[in-house]
């Protein structure tokens, strides 16, 4: 298999590493970052010669170097050793290899442009690519039959190897498209002279044909019958060990949402049951959501699906591997965390609690939208019971005299554990009881106690100006005391810096509340694309 691509010095990239998927490798970023460069790389290092095997155009396995590069003699200069591309076996050490270089070749009509392979020590010294098939896909298949002169096209009726072959086809193209009532009755194959004989694939029904079909159509049509040349080249053994590569700039135009997803799906698939790797670029947001959901937990030196990001945001390119799709979004949209649509909202019961998890939280406040809200522990477990799929991707904060099994009286425990959204403050009483008994409990050479004697915040102060004194016996029950003590003297706590003196008397408490934080946030992090915290950080 294409193990991976090392690009010392090519245009913009510099000094990269690509490793190719076992099955897939995304490419994706801005405009003009050198993701069809990539491709072009990779399209100009192998082929199979036309006597050994065709593909269902009768075309040879390999890219046409002029379909892909267009020489610059200002900027592409000649030099050797510019970008390596590796082989190997399952994933082992690489078992070939070759390097390129470039040069301006003098022809008849002036200078062309080349990239040529070499291998050259003891084992091996060759210019030849690698003896394996490439089909490479470009912008160019993307020209809309419906803009081509009648007489321009040349039609011809797709010759299948086989009935399976056939069937194959068109179950594929019914499934990704979504068009289970369609009775295809055959598929056309075409060339349209004005644009450089340009090969086209349409199908046929009893309502319509070839003529009326979409851009998207004959996009899906192009991709099935080169994944099909690849399953026939296997089914004919010509390969002892089958290995190949297709590329597809663009995969996702003309393509609606589903239809994207529904053709990686069925890549995926494809290309583990056939035993090549297909490598194609993508400025989807819908598919690059999609793809994130599987390679999120790559972990290997080599994964199935590998993702990579391209961006010179920072005015130097970067490649990213496996980022998260927030990460992606933020560039493409030119976005920050300030920005971030995708903050996770949170419910909490009252004013006092958000006082506490902005404190608590300073950190993570970028993240997410605090809600100003106040709905009672028992009225939002309610909610969340009544719409699981809408509260389950919200933040419930409740304060700690909430009990687990209260919880659990009204949503159950199962649903609680599968949301894992809701996050408790520290302590077992009220935030506002916590402040209070907090300040009573401070030794007389407490640190906050020197700071704040000036304004006359001492402990007999909180002793006879509490929520239980006079001032206070307005109020009936012991809750509305607590809150109205506490509106009076959040302002001085603020201004004084109360809760950096309790976070450090209570870190036991604080460094527990924090993971279960983080750990919420990141269960809905990830169903609702949410970039998430970093939990090492």
């Amino acid at each position: 298999m294409y193990d991976r691509i090392d690009i010392k010095d090519f245009r913009s990239l510099q000094n990269q590493s690509i490793i190719l998927g076992s099955n897939i490798t995304v490419i994706s970023g801005r405009n003009s970052t050198g993701k069809s460069t990539i491709l072009g790389m990779l399209g100009n290092s192998g082929e199979l010669k036309k006597g050994i095997a065709t593909t269902y155009w009768g075309t040879q396995f390999r890219s046409e170097f002029s379909e892909i590069f267009k020489g610059s003699e200002k900027f592409d200069y000649s030099g050797s050793d510019r970008f390596s591309i590796y082989l190997s076996e399952n994933g082992s050490e690489p078992s070939d290899y070759r390097h390129f270089r470039t040069t301006w070749q003098t022809v008849k009509d002036g200078k062309r442009f080349r990239i040529i392979p070499y291998r050259n020590d003891d084992e091996q010294k060759t210019n030849a690519k690698f003896e394996l098939p490439i089909i490479y896909l470009g912008l160019s298949r993307l020209f809309p039959i419906g803009e081509a002169k009648g007489e321009g096209i040349k039609k011809n009726t797709t010759k299948f190897k086989s009935e399976k072959h056939r069937e194959w086809f068109v179950d594929a193209y019914k499934e990704i498209l979504s068009l289970p009532f369609d009775n295809i009755t055959d598929v056309s194959n075409y060339t349209i002279s004005e644009s450089n004989k340009k090969h086209g694939v349409g199908i046929n029904t009893e309502k319509y044909d070839y003529l009326t079909n979409s851009a998207g159509q004959d996009n899906l049509g192009q991709i099935l019958l080169s994944m099909l040349s690849f399953r026939h080249l296997k089914e004919s053994g010509v390969l002892e060990k089958f290995q190949g590569l297709l590329l597809i700039d663009e995969v996702d135009s003309t393509l609606h949402p589903s239809a994207q997803n529904r053709l990686l799906d069925f890549m995926i698939k494809e290309s583990k049951a056939i035993g090549y790797q297909i490598v194609f670029t993508t400025h989807s947001t819908s598919l690059l959501k999609y793809i994130s959901l599987k390679t999120e937990y790559n972990k290997e030196e080599r994964n199935s699906i590998e993702l990579y990001y391209m961006t010179n945001a920072n005015r130097t390119l970067e490649v990213k591997r496996n980022i998260n799709y927030c990460e992606i979004e933020f560039d493409l949209m030119v976005q920050s965390m300030v920005q971030n649509p995708h903050k996770i909202k949170v419910y909490s019961e009252d004013e006092e609690n958000r006082w506490f998890i902005k404190s608590l939280l300073s950190k993570y406040m970028p993240y997410i939208e605090l809600l100003d809200v106040a709905i009672g522990c028992n009225s939002l477990l309610t909610l969340f019971k009544g719409d699981p799929a809408y509260f389950g991707n919200m933040l419930l904060s409740f304060d700690g005299d909430v009990k687990d099994s209260d919880i659990d009286k009204i949503i159950g425990k199962p649903l609680r554990e599968k949301a894992n959204n809701i996050v408790k403050l520290p302590g077992t009483v009220r935030p506002e009881q916590i402040v209070y008994d907090y300040l009573c409990q401070l030794s007389p050479d407490h640190p906050y106690l020197s700071r704040v004697s000036s304004i006359g915040f001492t402990l007999l102060y909180f002793a006879e100006n509490g929520p239980m004194s006079r001032k206070y016996n307005k109020y009936d029950k012991e809750r509305d005391k607590y809150k109205a003590w506490f509106k009076d003297h959040v302002a001085l706590f603020d201004s004084t810096d109360l809760m950096s003196f309790w976070m450090h008397d209570n870190k036991t408490a604080v460094d527990e509340y924090i993971p279960r934080f983080i750990s919420s946030y990141n269960s809905i992090a990830k169903r609702t694309f949410a970039n998430p915290i970093d939990i090492s950080v």
